[in-house]
C-alpha cells in the first residue's frame, strides 16, 4: 500500500507540472547566452535531443572511439558538482522518489523522470522513464543517489526505447569529489535579460511534465557537462582521419585537442546541414538574423558583426560565444555551405573577449590574417 508521504508527494508532483514553466530558469540574454538561474549561473545549451543524439553518433563515427562511458562519467561528475556547490538539501527519509528538488531538476532539464523499481539490501533498481539521452540520464541519475546516500555505486543498466532500468550496488571505491573546470566566466551584470526570447513561443508541455519546442522535445546541457565530455574524451584519442579534418583551424590548439574540436563541429555542421534550413543572404547585415534564429535562441552566442571580405564569398565573423566554440563554429559553417552551395573552410581565434572566425571557399583557403581586422 502506498505511503501516505508518496501519496502527498505524488499530489505535489501534479501541482508542479502544473505551474511548470521553463521559461522561469533558463534566462535568456541579449548576448546570446542562455543562464541557469539555479546553478550559480551556469551558461547552458537547449538542443533538440534528436539532435543532440545524432551529434553524439557523429563525433564518434569520426573519432573511431566509443564514447558513451565517457559521456556517463562527464554526467555523473556534472551533477555531484552541482550538487556539492548549490549545497542541496536531500529527503531526511532517504528516498530518492520523495527528493522533490532533483525531480524538479529533472523536469527543467527535460531528462524523463525516475521511480524505484525494487531493492533489497545488496541492490537498488531505479527506473527512468521517457529518458532524453541514455548516457546523461544514467550518469546524473547515479550520481544524484552517491550525493544522497554518500556512498559510491557500480552499476549496470538494461535499456528500451523509453525506459532504462538501473541497477546499483554499493562499492568499496573512494573517487574524490569532481573539481571545478577552468572555464571562462563571463560578467553578465551589465547584459540586459532577454524575458522575451520568441523560443518561448512556441513552447508546449504535456501532462507528464516533458516539454517541446516546436513539437521537438528539447534536452538542456550544461557548459560544466559539455567540457567534461572533452576532457574525459582526449586521453583515448589516437591518430584521426576523417573527410573533414582539414577544413577547420582552430590555432594553437594541440593536436589531440584539435582534432576533438573538429569532430564536434563537422558532426555539428552535418546535423544543421541534414535539417534542412533555408539561409538567405543579400548583404552581411543578414548574418545577424541567421545568428540570432540558429544561435542566439539557443545559448550558443551570437554573431557581433559579418564582414565580406576581398570577395563575396570569404566572410569574417566577429562572434560571441557563450557555450562550447566548437558547436557554434559548426552550425556557423553549416550556415555559410547553405548560403553558398559549397565546401567552406574555417578558421577561428581570439581577440580579448570576442573571436573572430574566417570562412571562405575550401579550394582557395588562406589562414586567418588577424591584422586585417580593423
Amino acid at each position: 500500500m502506498m505511503s501516505w508521504f508518496l501519496k502527498i508527494f505524488k499530489k505535489n508532483k501534479r501541482n508542479l507540472i502544473k505551474d511548470f514553466n521553463p521559461s522561469n530558469r533558463w534566462i535568456h540574454y541579449s548576448n546570446g547566452a542562455i543562464l541557469d538561474k539555479e546553478d550559480k549561473s551556469q551558461m547552458v545549451w537547449i538542443v533538440d535531443s534528436n539532435w543532440f543524439e545524432k551529434w553524439f553518433f557523429g563525433i564518434e563515427e569520426r573519432l573511431g572511439l566509443i564514447l558513451g562511458k565517457m559521456l556517463i562519467q562527464a554526467s555523473s561528475e556534472s551533477t555531484e558538482y552541482s550538487l556539492n556547490t548549490n549545497k542541496i538539501l536531500t529527503p531526511k527519509n532517504k528516498d530518492i522518489e520523495s527528493w522533490e528538488k532533483l525531480y524538479v531538476d529533472w523536469m527543467y532539464k527535460n531528462f524523463g523522470s525516475f521511480s524505484i523499481y525494487s531493492q533489497n539490501s545488496n541492490q537498488i533498481n531505479l527506473m527512468i522513464n521517457n529518458y532524453a539521452n541514455l548516457y546523461i540520464c544514467i550518469g546524473s541519475l547515479s550520481s544524484a543517489l552517491e550525493y544522497l546516500n554518500d556512498i559510491r555505486y557500480k552499476f549496470h543498466w538494461s535499456d528500451s526505447e523509453t525506459n532504462i532500468i538501473l541497477s546499483l550496488q554499493s562499492s568499496i571505491d573512494i573517487f574524490p569529489p569532481p573539481n571545478s573546470l577552468k572555464i571562462t566566466n563571463y560578467d553578465f551584470s551589465r547584459v540586459k535579460k532577454d524575458p522575451n526570447s520568441d523560443l518561448w513561443e512556441i513552447l508546449s508541455i504535456n501532462e507528464e511534465g516533458t516539454w517541446f519546442i516546436q513539437n521537438s522535445r528539447p534536452l538542456v546541457i550544461s557548459n560544466d557537462l559539455f567540457y567534461r565530455f572533452e576532457e574525459k574524451s582526449l586521453p583515448f584519442l589516437k591518430n584521426t582521419h576523417f573527410e573533414r579534418l582539414s577544413d577547420y583551424d582552430w590555432g594553437d590548439l594541440d593536436t589531440h585537442r584539435s582534432n576533438w574540436w573538429t569532430a564536434s563541429a563537422d558532426s555539428a555542421r552535418k546535423q544543421f546541414i541534414d535539417s534542412s534550413h533555408h539561409i538567405m543572404i543579400r548583404e552581411d547585415d543578414d548574418w545577424k538574423k541567421v545568428g540570432n534564429k540558429h544561435l542566439k535562441k539557443y545559448g550558443l552566442g551570437g554573431i557581433i558583426d559579418a564582414e565580406s571580405l576581398d570577395n563575396f564569398e570569404e566572410i569574417l565573423f566577429t562572434i560571441e560565444s557563450f557555450f562550447h566554440p566548437s558547436i557554434i563554429c559548426g552550425i556557423l559553417l553549416a550556415c555559410w555551405e547553405r548560403a553558398y552551395g559549397k565546401k567552406g573552410k574555417l578558421f577561428l581565434t581570439s581577440e580579448e573577449e570576442v573571436f573572430l572566425v574566417k570562412i571562405s571557399p575550401a579550394h582557395d583557403s588562406q589562414p586567418l590574417n588577424i591584422n586585417r581586422v580593423s
